[in-house]
C-alpha cells in the first residue's frame, strides 16, 4: 500500500478518542502503551485535533469514546462524519481498525452499541476490523468481543477504568499493533490489493 510507511519503519498506530471526564483518555493512554510495547509508533489525538493526514499515515486506527445516549460522544461522531472525503477516495481501505469505550452503569448495552456504531463506520471505509479476542489479558473483566470497555460508574465497586480494565486496553493495543505488523509483512510479500 503506497500510503504506508516503508517496511523498515515501525508500525504506526493512531488512537483517536473523545473524553469529557478523562476516563476514556486513560483508556486511550493504556491502549497506546500496549501498542508501544511492540515497538509501534503511536500518535494519540483527541477527536477535535485528529487530521486526515494522521489517518492517511497510519497502519492502524483505534477509535474510542465515552458513551452518550447509547452512542459515541458528539466530538467523536463529528470526527467520524468528517472522514467522508477519505471514504470517497478509499484512502483508509486496507488499514486496520479497532475500537474501545468507557460507559457508566456497568458498561452494558450502551457500550456495545457505541462500539458497534464506531466499527460500522470504520468498516464502511473498507478497514480491516480487529476485534478483542477472549484470550487477551483482562478480557473477562474489561473486554467485549468488539473491544475493551471500562465501567466508569458500576453498581457498587470501584469506578473505572480500573487497573484490570486498563490491562484489557493495553493488551488490545498490543494485539492491534501485532496484527498491523503481520498485515504489513504480508503486504510486502504479496503486494497490495
Amino acid at each position: 500500500m503506497s500510503d504506508g510507511p516503508a517496511s523498515g519503519e515501525p508500525v504506526r498506530v493512531v488512537v483517536v478518542f473523545a473524553s469529557r471526564t478523562g476516563r476514556t483518555r486513560r483508556m486511550a493512554e493504556a491502549l497506546a502503551e500496549g501498542a508501544e510495547a511492540t515497538g509501534a509508533a503511536v500518535l494519540l489525538r483527541e477527536a477535535e485535533a485528529a487530521t486526515h493526514e494522521d489517518l492517511r499515515g497510519c497502519d492502524a486506527l483505534v477509535v474510542g469514546s465515552g458513551v452518550h445516549m447509547g452512542g459515541p460522544e458528539a466530538t467523536l461522531r463529528a470526527f467520524l462524519a468528517e472522514t467522508a472525503p477519505l471514504w470517497l477516495k478509499a484512502e483508509l481501505r486496507g488499514k486496520l481498525a479497532a475500537v474501545f469505550a468507557s460507559a457508566g452503569d456497568g458498561a452494558q448495552g450502551g457500550a456495545e452499541l457505541t462500539l458497534v456504531s464506531m466499527l460500522s463506520t470504520l468498516a464502511e471505509h473498507g478497514m480491516l476490523l480487529v476485534p478483542m479476542h477472549p484470550r487477551l489479558e483482562g478480557f473477562a473483566e474489561g473486554g467485549m468481543h468488539w473491544g475493551p470497555v471500562a465501567a466508569t460508574q458500576p453498581h457498587g465497586g470501584e469506578p473505572g477504568p480500573t487497573e484490570v480494565q486498563l490491562v484489557a486496553a493495553r493488551s488490545h493495543g498490543r494485539w492491534v499493533a501485532e496484527c498491523a505488523a503481520r498485515w504489513r509483512r504480508g503486504q510486502s510479500t504479496v503486494g497490495s490489493a
